[in-house]
């Protein structure tokens, strides 16, 4: 067995994008021993980067308003206590930006008192680096390490609290191991699990498969944000079980609105030490988000999350490490290394199913026939692998890909609606009688668990006719005017 790599530390960040940069960066202003980790290298394309800077923005007059807008714009999906410290850290987050040295142009809101959003002063696909090389300069004097290259594999967890990570250094080919009781993933989405798609390489739903591997929850898997023509979304809606494949060809995914289930504090039950930040967690958007609304959860989630595992540097006891977790792990690495067969065919078999059955034209049918296949392919993933870097990586992908993949056709069946950007042709209108729930997934030994939780309304409790489209949201008419009809 390959001897691993040990790393001590307080927190370890699992992704570099605003959300991973803005964890890091907090839980080291607090006193945190801090490692940041990629498995992709410095200055590779991420979400991030592929923004054109619009954040959301509200101020204490407008408040309210965006708490309305977020809410309605999700079909009441989303929990409303994540969405009021979302509405309420918007301007904290903004002012962190401007300490950091970023330059804002003037708020652009909706309406006439309203909120909207503020775009900072770099145009076009520049804006996203600018933002992480200003988090990565403000980390300077904090013990904090980045480290690229480093494929995360696995929470570890002790007792029901995590205990550290096990990753693979894609260049030394070596398993490496962080001892640590806090890990914060902030791996983004997963729309790289389809083969049509507007997200860089790399967002495979790494954190969701690992938080789930962990024996956390994961909530309304099933909704994801798809770039689709307008025109032809009741197209998709009047089809029934009959497959277009000219429909088939158009689109993209875009934004995975559920993920790993956390708190207000960004720490994800039932575990103890697991924080989720950005796009990989779930529960603030519901159905369907408002246009930069991803980059302001990014850096409130981020923070929230850093701010939290900081606290509980010097409040909470740390959990042991057992040897035998870490022989196991390093096991399983080297399974990896030592694989045999090339995993990029099986990579793009996943990204196939998931586009045919999982994307936006799918169906009762079209979801069982994902999961036959995916159980079918299920013995080969046992067998990739290799000891090249892209090999390595992308074994390391499959794996993910696959569990994240099964998880969305079974939350996908249990959600039997159309609402926001989740469509069911087979299901085409909105149910607020029996679909108005949240659908949580979790690892038993039975397989999956499915289970309907209760939706959190704290302050809007009468449910308004869910819009229903694709991308990201425009914001709705001000709260007393006619409002528009869902198209």
């Amino acid at each position: 067995m390959l001897k691993p790599k040990m790393i001590d530390c307080d927190v370890v960040v699992v992704g570099t994008g605003a959300a991973g940069m803005m964890a890091a960066l907090t839980a080291a202003e607090a006193g945190a021993q801090v490692y940041c980790i990629s498995k992709l290298p410095y200055r590779a394309p991420s979400c991030t980067t592929r923004a054109y800077g619009d954040i959301t923005w509200c101020d204490r007059a407008t408040r309210d308003e965006l708490f309305r807008q977020v809410v309605e714009t999700g079909g009441f999906l989303g929990n409303q206590d994540l969405v009021d410290r979302f509405v309420h850290s918007v301007p904290r987050a903004l002012a962190k930006l401007r300490v950091l040295g970023a330059q804002f142009d003037e708020p652009k809101p909706a309406a006439e008192g309203m909120p909207g959003t503020v775009r900072w002063s770099y145009r076009g696909t520049d804006s996203g680096q600018d933002l992480l090389d200003r988090i990565h300069a403000g980390a300077r004097g904090h013990r904090i390490t980045f480290m690229y290259g480093l494929a995360a594999v696995e929470v570890l967890v002790n007792r029901g609290a995590v205990c550290g990570l096990s990753t693979i250094g894609l260049k030394a080919r070596e398993p490496v191991i962080f001892r640590a009781p806090w890990v914060v993933l902030a791996t983004g989405g997963g729309a790289g699990i389809f083969a049509r798609t507007d997200n860089p390489a790399g967002t495979t739903g790494d954190g969701i498969a690992m938080a789930w591997d962990a024996g956390a929850d994961l909530i309304d898997l099933e909704l994801i944000s798809f770039g689709y023509p307008q025109a032809r979304i009741a197209d998709v809606l009047a089809r029934g079980e009959e497959l277009r494949e000219e429909l088939l060809g158009l689109g993209y995914a875009h934004y995975f609105l559920g993920g790993v289930r956390v708190d207000t504090r960004a720490e994800s039950g039932p575990l103890s030490g697991l924080y989720a930040a950005g796009e990989v967690a779930g529960g603030l958007f519901g159905a369907a988000r408002l246009g930069g609304s991803a980059l302001a959860d990014c850096l409130i989630s981020g923070r929230q999350a850093g701010d939290w595992a900081g606290y509980d540097l010097g409040r909470l006891e740390r959990t042991e490490l057992p040897e035998n977790l870490v022989a196991a792990a390093a096991d399983r690495v080297e399974t990896i290394l030592r694989g045999n067969d090339w995993p990029g065919p099986l990579h793009e078999r996943i990204r196939e199913i998931c586009w045919r059955g999982l994307g936006p034209v799918k169906t009762e049918a079209s979801i069982t026939r994902a999961l036959e296949e995916l159980d079918e392919i299920a013995p080969e993933i046992a067998f990739c692998g290799g000891a090249e870097r892209e090999a390595i990586r992308l074994a390391v992908e499959v794996r993910q890909m696959h569990t994240v993949a099964e998880l969305v056709a079974r939350a996908s069946l249990e959600r039997r609606e159309t609402r926001g950007c989740y469509w069911r042709a087979d299901c085409p209108e909105p149910d607020d009688e029996t679909q108005l729930r949240s659908i949580v997934v979790r690892k038993a030994r039975s397989g999956c668990e499915i289970s309907s939780q209760p939706l959190v309304w704290s302050r809007l409790t009468q449910p308004t006719e869910p819009r229903i489209g694709a991308g990201c949201f425009g914001y709705l008419q001000r709260q007393g005017e006619d409002q528009p009809r869902p198209s």
